[in-house]
């Protein structure tokens, strides 16, 4: 059971003053018993003789319910002291009374006869009820409790009338207030209400104001909002114009990189055919240098060979020359002998003859080698120059090839590195593409803001409000938290 509900009725029980009292229910049920059924047929009666009582009920047996529950809550009432059930019992009798629409004046006034029945019964039923005057003062008993309900009735109904009259006229404001906020209306407030009813209209108002003061900050952000819309799109299409033209910009340059990097790697591979080329020129011009070495060689042993021959004709010349004076000796000899050496003298003169060619044959053997000495140490010397022009020559090979191979190595380094660049310009194509796919979303999503702004900014002007520029940059501040440039 609920606390409350225990407290409450301790609390009544002793404002009434009714400690003691269940000594004396058992006579009071008794008389219910007695009177009660009478009572409260003729209370029912009543309600049927009443049209706007009888169609609190739906039929005669919803009516005849109510009659079992009440005599059945009557009978739990006076068999004891009023517990927590009992009080349970009786809120719910007065919730079915409010729904049903049954007002308090009805029911104590019911509650008014029977009592008065009950109290006129018990006066009779007692010992002394026959007595002169105990009629009387039953229905004096009778009179007071009808009058001192009737007083309590009045007083009650009085008191929900203007509960009544209160909610009513807080319900009509609420109402009259509720529908000029429908109609967009936000600079409604509700007058001070007396009673229960103050703390709800100054609750309603500090809302409304909250409400406008929150739509206030709306339309002001709205109004930024649409004006940072419109920047956004036009930097979004200048953005998109310029990542664009970028695009474009950037895809010739792509194209113009592959070909110049397409150059550049043609020219690595002929720089590198060059320097297969200058290599081979190289051991060519090498070789020929030995060669020319080989013949300055044996061109000096012509020369060596010539200056022998030389000295093997002087050799013969003296041979010559003395065989010559042999025989010119042996001719005298033989002219002094006469007849006798007439022989001779013809052999002396065939060896002269002899000796005179061989000395002739060698002097032109001596003139031609000496001639050919002469072309010989001629040869030599051209020989010799050859083989320097051609040293000079293997050296200038080797200084190019120097330079070839690292030609070839910039070309291919330079090929290299503009392979990167072309990849890396190829990635800058790409991201710019993205960026320039990326600038048509941000364009479309500024538009769509727009738009939304637009629509928000017609749903917002569907409102009134009135609050100056100050307290709506505040209201923004504090609740979207927009910040303004000068801040």
């Amino acid at each position: 059971m609920d606390a409350d509900i225990a407290d409450q009725l301790k609390e009544r029980l002793a404002f009434f003053n009714m400690a003691g009292d269940e000594d004396y229910y058992p006579y009071v049920r008794k008389a219910l018993g007695q009177m009660g059924d009478e009572s409260l047929d003729r209370f029912y009666r009543m309600i049927s003789a009443q049209p706007h009582l009888r169609d609190k009920f739906a039929s005669q047996e919803m009516m005849n319910n109510a009659r079992r529950a009440q005599v059945a809550h009557w009978q739990h009432l006076f068999t004891g002291r009023p517990s927590p059930e009992y009080a349970v019992r009786a809120q719910h009798i007065g919730k079915v009374h409010s729904r049903i629409g049954l007002e308090p004046r009805w029911y104590i006034g019911g509650y008014a006869n029977v009592l008065a029945d009950v109290v006129t019964h018990l006066v009779k039923s007692t010992p002394y009820g026959r007595l002169p005057g105990m009629d009387r003062l039953g229905h004096t008993l009778a009179a007071l409790i009808r009058a001192a309900m009737l007083d309590m009735e009045i007083a009650i109904s009085t008191y929900f009338e203007t509960e009544q009259a209160m909610r009513n006229e807080m319900l009509n404001k609420f109402g009259d207030a509720l529908s000029r906020m429908a109609q967009g209306d936000l600079t409604v407030s509700i007058p001070s209400l007396a009673g229960q009813f103050g703390d709800l209209s100054s609750n309603f108002n500090s809302a409304v104001r909250q409400l406008h003061e929150a739509l206030a900050a709306v339309a002001y952000s709205v109004e930024h909002i649409h004006s940072g819309s419109d920047e956004i799109r036009v930097a979004s299409d200048d953005f998109a114009a310029r990542t664009e033209r970028q695009s474009a910009s950037l895809e010739q340059t792509a194209a113009a990189m592959s070909e110049v990097t397409g150059m550049i790697q043609l020219g690595a591979s002929q720089t590198a055919t060059m320097n297969e080329t200058v290599n081979i020129m190289q051991r060519e011009i090498a070789e020929g240098g030995e060669v020319v070495a080989s013949a300055v060689e044996a061109m000096d042993q012509i020369h060596q060979s010539s200056s022998e021959i030389a000295q093997i004709i002087n050799v013969i010349e003296g041979i010559a020359f003395q065989t010559n004076l042999l025989a010119l000796n042996a001719g005298v000899e033989a002219a002094r002998a006469g007849d006798a050496g007439q022989g001779f003298a013809v052999v002396a003169s065939e060896v002269r003859a002899l000796a005179q060619r061989s000395s002739d044959a060698a002097q032109g053997i001596k003139d031609l080698i000496s001639k050919s000495g002469s072309q010989v140490e001629k040869g030599v010397s051209l020989v010799g120059r050859a083989g320097a022009v051609l040293q000079d020559i293997v050296a200038r090979i080797n200084g190019m090839s120097t330079t070839m191979k690292e030609l070839a190595q910039a070309a291919v380094t330079q090929a290299e590195t503009l392979d990167h660049v072309n990849a890396a310009v190829g990635d800058m194509d790409r991201m710019t593409q993205q960026n320039a796919a990326m600038a048509e979303q941000s364009n479309a999503a500024s538009r769509t803001l727009a738009v939304e702004a637009d629509a928000l900014s017609a749903q917002i002007k569907k409102f009134r409000v009135t609050i100056s520029a100050n307290r709506v940059r505040e209201a923004a501040r504090g609740r979207t938290g927009y910040r303004s440039e000068a801040a």
